[in-house]
């Protein structure tokens, strides 16, 4: 949007200042002051306003904004506000016209005002109103439009005129439009209107597309010497379908579509009527504002509380400046204790709905610039997670699952007869089955001893009834319960399953997806010196078991098909209590981010088929390389063009340091260091990179 500086002067006074303190706020510095009081030349600025500040789409509102900065900031200004004569009608004491006005659809226009001029002549306007538009860019065409132009650039609020003896019967209808209806706009093009375009009519035919764009009959034009002024509110969603449906470009369709004041339709025909008698050498006659306002919108009220100000702002402001910063915006107090304000917003400030609105303002006015910025930023360095309860703990691990797009399950903890691999299982792990000893059910006669087999039941139950659409993720935290020597045990674990419904580009995605969230509740734990080793466990295939302390934490891997034929399971199941556990008795350490970059490289190397990349991993650690934060599994290949006993890893190595930025040589050094190690240790071959 381009703004006048001229322009905006006309509003806001600088009285008194000093001559560069005006140049540096008026203009970009370096403009001398001569140059900004010659009236002959103008500055226009460029200006990006966000579609919420509807309030400083005109040069009052922004004259308005400047006022209230440069008066908080000790500049003695003063705020003119646009001349009306409120009296304008009272030319003639009988001008009393029968024109109406009728709104059919009070939901899309909020409010329609409307003034009758007669007695009025079309010419060339004067060039005091032919500079100003054309400061920013607008055409002069006549006098009649060229003040239409002017109000809606100074007030901000979208104006339409029409030549009054082409409205049949006096009589203005706002209504949506007849289906089928064609209207000629003054652009000449032939539109089809339908029941939901918003459309101005009188008794007998469409004047306008919602005020934006006219018929072409009800234009003015020369020998035009009787008009109406027509000042509305509409919804501003139905404006911007329309805009969008009929490909509307008119100068009126940046105003209307945006959220105007209701409160100043009137003010604006007002100005336009002022500026009419002004410009007109002859008497012209002004009818009654006639103004149709239905359902009038309640001013808003906010409760401002002094202490969310200090805790957004960063900085105590004195009560006194927070309610002069209102007062400039015309936020009036209603009422006030020690503890809040409640403050009325003023109409024309749309985008203020909430108190962190009404902070932004305030924090806009006292100055970014004044709020002191720390030379070190705090910010948490461990999770909120420790030294949480049990409850609390279940409570965030839960909503991270539910992230990730796992759902709960809550099954029964009696499974079926017919489980194939419970025996195998007890077996496995050296205990026994509880039996019931009267079952309810004869075919649920045995305690449940792991949560795979409820897992199992449920999907099987959405596969029958057809529930599933695609892959399902599933999580429960249960008991399980089992006899060791005689004696009655009872474990609580957390389960969480994968079933693919149909296999993937690579079969074991959904397994490093799995392994990759248990990682992150680890990660969200606390929880990072853990070590992971090839699973025995019966029923779970090329899997692995994570340990911490040398306890087993968690078991990972693809569940044995027999049952799901084509489709798979993958499950990992992990130890409750011992999660809880660690997780309440970890420490916190303090480690502070490095201000230096980090570097990563690869490394492929040819391995023994026996070797897991957590050899590769633990080996590296105990090395105590102190450069090496990270290091991360890239590639896996065994197969064609390699021996069977042998298989390939790429490896990628993340160097950083917390004192300087690493070289190539100091990371091409250590990667050697690296690869001699790991020669030595596992006999292993370097490929070529």
């Amino acid at each position: 949007m381009k703004i006048s500086l001229n322009w905006i002067k006309k509003y806001v006074f600088p009285l008194n200042m000093d001559e560069n303190k005006i140049s540096n706020i008026l203009t970009d510095i370096g403009l001398t002051v001569k140059g900004i009081h010659n009236e002959n030349q103008d500055f226009v600025l460029d200006v990006e306003i966000t579609p919420n500040r509807t309030d400083a789409m005109s040069h009052y509102g922004i004259a308005r904004d400047l006022y209230a900065v440069l008066k908080f900031r000790g500049y003695k200004v003063h705020l003119v506000k646009p001349i009306i004569n409120e009296e304008i009608h009272c030319n003639n004491s009988n001008n009393k016209s029968n024109l109406s006005i009728l709104v059919k659809i009070h939901d899309t226009c909020i409010r329609y005002s409307g003034i009758f001029i007669s007695k009025i002549k079309i010419e060339t306007s004067p060039c005091w109103l032919i500079s100003r538009l054309r400061s920013i860019g607008i055409k002069s065409i006549n006098n009649m439009i060229d003040i239409i132009h002017f109000v809606m650039y100074e007030l901000g609020q979208p104006i339409h005129i029409f030549d009054m003896d082409q409205i049949e019967d006096k009589k203005i209808i706002i209504k949506n439009a007849d289906n089928d209806t064609k209207f000629q706009s003054s652009d000449k093009i032939i539109r089809k209107l339908d029941e939901e375009d918003l459309v101005i009519y009188d008794t007998v035919k469409p004047l306008s597309i919602a005020g934006m764009i006219n018929h072409i009959k009800s234009n003015i034009h020369v020998r035009t010497k009787n008009i109406f002024i027509g000042s509305a509110c509409f919804n501003p969603i139905i404006i911007r379908n329309l805009i969008k449906k009929h490909s509307i470009k008119t100068e009126t369709q940046h105003f209307f579509e945006k959220d105007t004041d209701p409160n100043q339709t009137v003010y604006a025909l007002q100005r336009s009527a002022f500026l009419i008698k002004k410009i007109i050498k002859n008497k012209i006659i002004c009818s009654d504002i006639i103004d149709c306002y239905p359902n009038p919108i309640s001013i808003s009220k906010i409760r401002l509380r002094y202490k969310n100000i200090i805790n957004i702002i960063g900085k105590k402001i004195s009560k006194k400046k927070i309610k002069k910063i209102l007062s400039l915006l015309e936020m009036m107090i209603d009422s006030e204790n020690d503890q809040y304000l409640l403050i009325r917003i003023p109409f024309y400030r749309t985008d203020v709905q909430r108190e962190i609105d009404v902070i932004e303002e305030i924090f806009r006015i006292y100055g970014i610039h004044k709020i002191p910025i720390h030379n070190q930023i705090k910010i948490p360095t461990f999770p909120k997670i420790f030294f949480k309860t049990e409850y609390e703990i279940q409570k965030i691990l839960f909503e991270q699952l539910v992230c990730f797009g796992f759902q709960e399950i809550i099954s029964y903890t009696i499974r079926k007869n017919e489980e194939k691999f419970s025996s195998l299982l007890n077996s496995f792990l050296k205990r026994q089955e509880i039996k019931i000893l009267n079952p309810v059910n004869y075919n649920y006669q045995f305690m449940r001893s792991s949560l795979i087999f409820s897992m199992i039941e449920c999907i099987e139950y959405n596969i029958k009834n057809n529930r599933i659409k695609s892959n399902i993720k599933f999580f429960e935290l249960g008991n399980i319960y089992y006899k060791i020597n005689n004696k009655f045990l009872e474990k609580t674990y957390l389960g969480i399953a994968i079933y693919q419904k149909k296999k993937t580009e690579s079969k074991n995605y959904p397994f490093f997806y799995l392994k990759g969230i248990i990682e992150q509740i680890f990660q969200k734990s606390g929880i990072l010196n853990y070590t992971q080793i090839l699973s025995k466990h019966p029923l779970l295939e090329n899997g692995i078991s994570i340990l911490y302390n040398h306890k087993n934490l968690v078991e990972l891997g693809k569940f044995k098909n027999h049952i799901f034929k084509k489709n798979e399971i993958f499950y990992a199941e992990i130890d409750w209590k011992y999660l809880v556990s660690i997780i309440q008795e970890k420490k916190i350490i303090y480690i502070p981010f490095s201000r230096y970059p980090t570097s990563r490289r690869d490394l492929s190397l040819l391995v023994d088929k026996t070797i897991s990349f957590e050899k590769i991993n633990q080996l590296i650690k105990k090395k105590e390389n102190h450069i090496i934060k990270k290091i991360q599994i890239y590639d896996l290949y065994e197969g064609k063009n390699f021996p069977i006993s042998k298989k390939s890893y790429t490896v990628s190595f993340f160097f950083e340091s917390q004192k300087e930025t690493l070289t190539d040589k100091i990371i091409n050094n250590s990667m050697k260091e690296i690869e001699l190690f790991l020669k030595k240790k596992l006999k292993a071959e370097i490929r070529e990179k």
